[in-house]
């Protein structure tokens, strides 16, 4: 697929190849029980905290839920997402080298990395996605996301993930992992 040291920097995939577009987010204000619920809807572990114009303030993941639950004892029903939220995330732009923001993501032991424009999220790029194009090269398979965000415009709106409906079946069970088994407690 791609060796980065024999490339020069204009010729390196960028993270914007590789990244989930258009991610789910959360605001401020909201519930950790609603931003749980939406995690576990939508399959994922990492929510971009965002304020009312939408820029970007925070990330929440299903073990700061747990982290601020258990250590702080926060009731995740009463708290607000601003409550466990990491509020200096690491987010990169679109344009950045894929392998800048892995060898970050490495060094820091980070699961994520948000992908901005201007101070708007427009894109995640998880453990997953980075496995996903470890894959693809080890394979020589193309590297297709795993998410297709559906998108709804409507007169003056920009391109967001449409809100899907709550399917059954999407709490976490004692099986999924012990952080979710903890949430399974409130």
């Amino acid at each position: 697929m791609f060796n980065s040291s024999e490339m020069s920097d204009e010729a390196q995939p960028r993270v914007s190849e590789f990244m989930t577009p258009l991610p789910v987010t959360v605001e401020v204000g909201m519930y950790l029980t609603d931003a749980l619920d939406r995690m576990y809807s939508d399959n994922i572990r990492h929510l971009p905290v965002v304020n009312d114009d939408g820029a970007l303030v925070g990330m929440l993941s299903t073990r700061d839920i747990a982290a601020a639950a258990a250590l702080h004892g926060v009731n995740p029903k009463k708290a607000t997402v601003e409550t466990a939220m990491a509020a200096v995330p690491y987010a990169c732009a679109e344009d950045l080298p894929l392998a800048e923001v892995v060898r970050k993501m490495e060094h820091d032991r980070l699961g994520s990395a948000i992908v901005t424009r201007g101070a708007k999220p427009v894109g995640i790029f998880t453990t997953t996605d980075a496995l996903r194009v470890l894959r693809a090269h080890l394979t020589g398979e193309e590297a297709k996301p795993l998410v297709h965000p559906e998108i709804t415009q409507g007169e003056g709106e920009t391109e967001r993930p449409a809100v899907r409906p709550r399917r059954g079946g999407t709490k976490p069970r004692a099986s999924d992992s012990m952080v979710s088994w903890f949430l399974t407690k409130f």
